[in-house]
């Protein structure tokens, strides 16, 4: 049983007008907003294709990943071509692209 989210993490989750920055402290919730916003944009037709999550450690990455794919496994949603990757390793793979 998971605990729900409080005010300002709902909000931030049901945010669909635009991007948006979850800026917090540690433990506070961010990887959980993050993995529960995506699977809305995934409910709400947006292509897996079109969302890009990017944080600081390949660990938190490797971490949101994993929860998206179980979250997206669990509502029968696409996720496969969705980004999630760090800032450092998603801005290589771009320079890379580009040099090709």
């Amino acid at each position: 049983m998971s605990i729900p989210l409080n005010a300002a993490q709902k909000r931030a989750v049901e945010h669909f007008t635009g991007p948006l920055l979850v800026l917090a402290g540690a433990g506070s919730g961010k990887t959980r907003v993050i993995t529960e916003r995506i699977a809305r944009i995934l409910e709400q037709g947006v292509p897996a294709r079109s969302i890009l999550a990017l944080t600081f450690t390949n660990k938190a990455a490797g971490e949101m990943a994993e929860r998206v794919a179980g979250i997206a496994k669990t509502r029968s949603l696409a996720f496969r071509d969705a980004t999630i990757s760090t800032f450092h390793s998603f801005g290589l793979a771009s320079l890379t692209r580009e040099r090709a």
